[in-house]
């Protein structure tokens, strides 16, 4: 296995306490440059898996890369899929997730018509841990030159793999923009050979942008998104399956955020054994917020939120249990004329540590949304950084925190 991260830089960052060391590295593709969107997967073997986009060597396209990284190196990286019609979108970035041991699935955006959002969703799968990737698998049937994206994994107790997504099968066409009409979110399954399962709507109408997340607890599967109510109220919702089941959706706390378009902001849901956490951005009032809550009945309730920000936050949160008894909550805070990725310990009986800065960062777009795992002693976070075009990671030791 070759090594392809190379020193950037190292930040000192002073909390009240202590002072906490962040080392930030740029990440560079082996034979190539330009990386962006990361996403990053630990798995169960304690390895961390990472899928990310590159352009193609001199001709148009792009590629979807993916490697493993051990203790401290990384695979050689496998190209997934290279073409010329990727949807390339900060939000809408492609995920890698282990099913079940050397079963790896993948996804991606990829352009079927003419209008800015009509995409398709393409699916991979590996069962020789990421050495060989399946031809592409477009998990719904419709057909429609629409806006399908926006996807979230899950394990099933078959050995398959289930999926949602955002569907906009019935909204109006449109050339540039969202057209009229609504937005769904849809389910299905990817069984062991490759068989889809029958496509569900669980919400029809849902706010058209923001991403999905997804989790499973004990055998319940637990979608967090954003819905959107007739007066254009933006909550998070949470549909459950729970014994054989979907069960009736519920938002995890009524923000009132009365927004007329999508905010491009989703959910994030991280599990330890029995213990549920959620986190996520809302403004109700003009007022930005990051929110968390815990559930400690499977994601059939949850906590009243708990305020995570500084006061002036953009969100793009990510989310990761500490240990048994705390999270660490990750999201963007504009500060002055920057901006700066910043780290919160929150406790299950409420107790909010002083933030942390991981690093300054691009408050565009280009930075897309940053990743946060929990892998081995550390927390491990990658970025991009837009313009020089490359993958940014940072690292810090959980004893420290």
């Amino acid at each position: 296995m070759k090594r392809f991260i190379a020193i950037l830089a190292i930040i000192f960052l002073l909390s009240s306490c202590a002072e906490r060391e962040f080392e930030v590295r740029s990440l560079t593709n082996v034979g190539s440059e330009g990386g962006r969107f990361p996403t990053l997967t630990v798995t169960d073997e304690g390895t961390l898996l990472m899928a990310w986009l590159t352009p193609l060597d001199g001709e148009d396209g792009y590629a979807l890369k993916s490697s493993e990284m051990d203790e401290s190196n990384w695979s050689e990286p496998v190209t997934v899929f290279s073409g010329s019609d990727f949807f390339i979108n900060w939000a809408d970035y492609p995920s890698i997730f282990q099913v079940n041991g050397d079963t790896l699935v993948t996804h991606w955006p990829y352009k079927r018509g003419p209008g800015s959002y009509e995409y398709d969703v393409y699916i991979a799968v590996s069962y020789d841990r990421g050495v060989s990737w399946s031809e592409p698998i477009i998990p719904h049937g419709d057909g429609i030159p629409a806006e399908h994206g926006f996807v979230s994994f899950f394990r099933q107790s078959s050995g398959g793999v289930g999926m949602v997504w955002l569907d906009g099968r019935n909204m109006a066409p449109s050339e540039h923009g969202h057209g009229s009409g609504e937005m769904s979110l849809f389910t299905t399954f990817l069984s062991r050979d490759l068989n889809l399962g029958i496509e569900m709507s669980l919400d029809s109408r849902i706010c058209e942008c923001c991403p999905t997340a997804a989790a499973t607890i004990n055998g319940n599967t637990i979608i967090a998104y954003r819905d959107r109510s007739e007066n254009e109220v933006r909550n998070i919702q949470i549909r459950r399956f729970s014994n054989g089941e979907w069960e009736p959706s519920f938002a995890v706390n009524d923000d009132g955020w009365m927004i007329p378009g999508c905010p491009v902001n989703g959910p994030e849901l991280a599990v330890n054994e029995d213990k549920l956490a959620i986190a996520w951005f809302t403004a109700p009032n003009g007022e930005a917020k990051v929110n968390l809550a815990f559930s400690e009945d499977m994601g059939a309730s949850f906590s009243e939120p708990i305020r995570i920000d500084d006061g002036i936050p953009l969100g793009r949160v990510d989310l990761e249990w500490l240990n048994r008894s705390a999270v660490v909550v990750s999201w963007i805070e504009v500060t002055g004329d920057s901006a700066e990725l910043k780290l919160r310990k929150v406790s299950l009986k409420g107790e909010v540590d002083s933030p942390l800065v991981v690093s300054k960062i691009d408050a565009g777009r280009g930075s897309g949304y940053p990743q946060m795992v929990n892998f081995q002693n550390e927390l491990i976070f990658a970025w991009t950084e837009p313009g020089q075009w490359k993958i940014i990671m940072a690292r810090l030791n959980k004893n420290s925190i």
